[in-house]
């Protein structure tokens, strides 16, 4: 039975308030420099970002086998029980081990909720036997995940002018997410499709393996996986370098005469912010409608060659605050754009019993190379900012040039 329309609008709208609500992280545009301001260097951040991702990689997987087959719901409220465990730590730390104990409850709360809450919508959509309309709904929520990151980067610049240090943002940020643990609670018991009632370990060993079979056997599935996870990766990479590469600029123009040097670099952070995740909420939102631009396959592949060419002009121009602006804005529109278009594809391909899993194994496989990747450009950003999005815009474009290759090679192979 097909609930009403004004359900169906409710629904959609929760679906929506729950991004909303999850990107009021308060902290998140200030992040590098709570941890610099802390005594850390830029590797050392680096090295707590690769915590994080490996926690996620050795998480992610078995995470999307509790959620399909455990219950979706009841794997959002330990991950929001996570998130605040994480939240007090980074409060009282002061130190790389503490902040290493904080990181790792984080990674735990984003290990069980990648995957789940989008396996949800799909899982809605299929019941409400809209399977047309993925990329559109699922544009729509991620829009309003974007309006959340636009009001947290606007009201985080009052609170970092006036609480007394960074830290308390980490504490304001637990109000939404409580928040957030009650809205899930509200959620029709449908979307939990919680398979089994007893846990039982070979049945979850089993469900891993055959996971991990699936996406490694079906070479679409593959592609697709490798195709989303490196670009995710790239850009989780480099996106909060934007933060230390205003700091270290000698600022021409000041906002508010009352305020020093650092203040204004502040308030410039949490505006470019909200600018950028403003626009990028209407990029989602209305990403749908670049498919007729060309097929999603192309659109997705020619993001690389413009995400690449973009840093590089970045590498020239890092004293620039509205270059900048800039080239952040566009990666932001990009990602933004390209990432409903891969959901889509993805949700389209793989199983439907398997969603969850496979979004996982994404998430999975951004998280191992971030891993990787995190402390050796970390250490390159405490030498040179300019050389780090000169070696990263070369290589997006090499990703770009070799993809065109493999499609060619296969076409004439085909023909």
């Amino acid at each position: 039975m097909y609930m009403n329309e004004k359900a169906h609008k409710k629904q959609i709208i929760k679906f929506g308030f729950y991004g909303l609500l999850k990107n009021l992280r308060f902290f998140e545009p200030y992040m590098i420099i709570f941890f610099t301001m802390s005594g850390l260097s830029l590797f050392e951040v680096g090295l707590l970002y690769s915590i994080r991702e490996v926690i996620i990689y050795v998480f992610e997987i078995p995470s999307g086998v509790i959620a399909d087959r455990y219950g979706k719901k009841t794997e959002l409220y330990a991950c929001f029980l996570f998130y605040i465990v994480s939240f007090i730590i980074f409060f009282f730390g002061t130190s790389f081990f503490v902040f290493a104990i904080a990181i790792v409850f984080f990674a735990l709360g984003e290990a069980f909720r990648s995957g789940t809450h989008k396996s949800m919508i799909m899982s809605y959509l299929d019941q409400e036997n809209m399977k047309d309309s993925k990329s559109k709904v699922y544009g729509t929520t991620r829009s309003y995940s974007l309006i959340g990151s636009t009001i947290m980067s606007l009201i985080s610049i009052v609170f970092v002018l006036y609480l007394p240090e960074i830290k308390y943002l980490f504490l304001i940020a637990i109000v939404p997410y409580t928040l957030d643990l009650f809205l899930i609670m509200s959620y029709p018991n449908s979307l939990n499709e919680r398979q089994d009632s007893e846990f039982s370990f070979k049945e979850f060993i089993k469900h891993n393996i055959e996971s991990i079979k699936y996406a490694f056997s079906h070479w679409k599935v593959t592609g697709l996986l490798l195709n989303a996870s490196s670009y995710q990766a790239g850009f989780k990479s480099i996106k909060d370098y934007i933060q230390p590469l205003i700091v270290s600029m000698a600022l021409g123009v000041f906002v508010f005469d009352s305020l020093n040097q650092e203040e204004h670099s502040r308030v410039y952070i949490g505006l470019i912010y909200a600018v950028i995740y403003l626009v990028s909420a209407y990029a989602s939102k209305n990403a749908h409608k670049v498919e007729r631009l060309g097929s999603p396959k192309r659109i997705v592949q020619a993001m690389w060659l413009f995400s690449g060419a973009l840093l590089l002009v970045l590498s020239a121009f890092t004293e620039s605050i509205i270059v900048v602006f800039i080239v952040f804005l566009f990666l932001y529109i990009f990602l933004n754009i390209r990432r409903p278009l891969m959901v889509e594809r993805l949700g389209n391909t793989v199983d439907e019993s398997k969603r969850a899993s496979m979004l996982s194994v994404e998430a999975q496989t951004t998280s191992l190379l971030v891993a990787v990747f995190a402390p050796l450009i970390g250490y390159i950003a405490d030498q040179s900012m300019s050389l780090l999005f000169l070696l990263v815009g070369a290589t997006m474009i090499a990703i770009f040039l070799i993809s065109i290759i493999f499609t060619n090679k296969k076409q004439s192979m085909s023909s």
